[in-house]
């Protein structure tokens, strides 16, 4: 049987660092993350690299690259700080006196939608409580959960794996827009109008092809994506000065139908409604600051 590590001998403080590591993949920040100076930073992670036996971090041109093995080691890592947290939590959760900082992913158009009254919510309910938000690209998403650099996904995650928990926050429709001067702004568009057209794409991946294009092909039909950008929220101003269209969410485009000067048609292959989800680590289900930000984002997006 292979050698066991003594855990008696294990300094918990060693583990933290490495964790402020994987998140920070920087010495400087990670120090600061945890409360240490630079030299003692790179002291743990010596003391780290002769424990496992591994380099764990290189240093590149963007900070401290992790080896296959600190990326092996990340998870359990995490999951088991995270169980020694929740083990020294308190009972109950205050938000009135709270201090925690949640790290969601979503994409702008969701940002746009739950953003806005978070806040409003945030400095009445808990003024000491941050946030903190990057892009999610739907890909992504739950490498970042397994690494513990989010909290919680929100995005159109249909299926995900047995180790986390999801919740629909709300139900999208789409609709086709345009400018309200172009050639095809009726009350109704044909099927053959519709693949014709120049068409606008957003794609956080930069991959330009979407759920529209999969229910073409089920037709026979294909599209030209004359122009793909990255942000939703470009979207109305790319359209109004264009004579592209483009397939969107209800929600936003009646947000910017007035101000953008934008038509609305229904999109001719009647897609599916499609889910907003929340996703986070299902060992975080019952910790009680996580149970109360769930909370307030769903009662948020029910009033969307």
């Amino acid at each position: 049987m292979a050698n066991m590590i003594n855990l008696a001998s294990i300094d918990l403080n060693l583990l933290v660092v490495f964790d402020a590591l994987m998140q920070e993949r920087s010495v400087t920040r990670a120090g600061r993350r945890v409360g240490l100076t630079q030299p003692a930073v790179s002291q743990a992670l010596s003391r780290l690299r002769q424990l496992v036996k591994d380099d764990l971090f290189l240093r590149g041109p963007k900070g401290m690259r992790p080896t296959p093995r600190a990326l092996e080691l990340a998870g359990p890592v995490r999951e088991a700080l995270a169980q020694v947290e929740r083990a020294l939590e308190p009972v109950a959760f205050n938000p009135a006196t709270a201090t925690n900082s949640f790290r969601l992913a979503m994409a702008d158009y969701a940002a746009s939608l739950i953003l806005p009254p978070l806040a409003h919510r945030l400095e009445h309910e808990a003024p000491a409580v941050d946030i903190r938000v990057r892009i999610n690209d739907n890909v992504s998403a739950l490498g970042l959960l397994d690494r513990n650099e989010i909290d919680f996904a929100i995005g159109y995650h249909t299926e995900w794996p047995e180790r986390f928990d999801g919740q629909v926050l709300f139900r999208e429709t789409y609709v086709c827009v345009m400018r309200r001067g172009h050639p095809l702004a009726q009350e109704r568009i044909t099927l053959e109008e519709f693949a014709s057209a120049r068409h606008l794409l957003i794609t956080l991946t930069g991959e330009a092809t979407g759920f529209v294009d999969r229910l073409l092909r089920k037709r026979g039909l294909t599209r030209r994506i004359a122009m793909t950008a990255n942000q939703f929220l470009v979207a109305p101003l790319i359209i109004q000065d264009s004579d592209m269209i483009m397939t969107l969410a209800l929600r936003t485009a009646e947000r910017f139908a007035e101000v953008n000067n934008l038509h609305i048609v229904p999109v001719p292959l009647e897609p599916d409604p499609i889910d907003l989800t929340m996703l986070w680590h299902k060992e975080l289900s019952r910790h009680p600051a996580h149970e109360w930000m769930r909370s307030l984002l769903v009662e948020i997006c029910r009033n969307v």
